[in-house]
């Protein structure tokens, strides 16, 4: 038998240009997946920014709340030891009039003298919590703390000057400022006005 030589080839078609080969089809989901992932990244950086930032916020505004609070704090017990302070001030205005009596019978100096001891005794409590009393005879007439009873004018006199106290004033120390509890009542010598 003779050999067929005439063998027919069957043309392959050829590869159209619109189906990928396997290896581009996996790389083109790999760069799929990879843009997906970056804006997955991207997403998760910006949302941990926004917590962050969320975050610092919260804690600023708590801390705030805290100054705020202590500085509240402060300040509602300087004016709860202002306001108790200002209810003494007349008992111990009574307890300065009698121990400014003078007497040589022995049982009322005793009595006195007792009473001298508590008036001390008060005074020295109200200085622990700040509170200074104001005696301001000879010092030049301040209006914050003073309040002008009486006036007096002489050549004497180059500024207004507290010249006599009728009742002495407190106050107490906040830094550098002087915060009236109780104005001293005083009398001031003023120069001559000229007219």
């Amino acid at each position: 038998m003779a050999e067929d030589t005439n063998t027919e080839t069957i043309p392959q078609e050829e590869s159209s240009n619109s189906e990928e080969s396997p290896v581009e089809n996996i790389q083109t989901e790999a760069v799929s997946a990879e843009s997906s992932l970056e804006l997955e990244l991207k997403k998760a950086k910006e949302e941990a920014l926004n917590f962050k930032d969320s975050w610092q916020r919260e804690r600023a505004e708590f801390t705030n709340y805290k100054r705020r609070t202590a500085s509240e704090l402060l300040n509602s017990r300087k004016e709860a030891v202002k306001n108790f302070i200002h209810d003494l001030l007349n008992p111990i205005d009574n307890l300065e009039l009698v121990t400014n009596v003078t007497t040589e019978i022995p049982e009322l100096k005793a009595y006195v003298d007792g009473v001298n001891m508590v008036k001390k005794e008060l005074l020295s409590v109200i200085e622990k919590e700040g509170i200074k009393r104001l005696n301001p005879v000879n010092e030049s007439f301040d209006p914050m703390l003073m309040e002008a009873i009486n006036s007096v004018e002489s050549e004497e006199y180059k500024e207004e000057t507290v010249v006599e106290v009728y009742q002495p004033g407190y106050y107490y120390l906040d830094g550098e400022n002087q915060h009236s509890i109780r104005p001293a009542r005083v009398k001031v010598g003023k120069p001559l006005s000229n007219g």
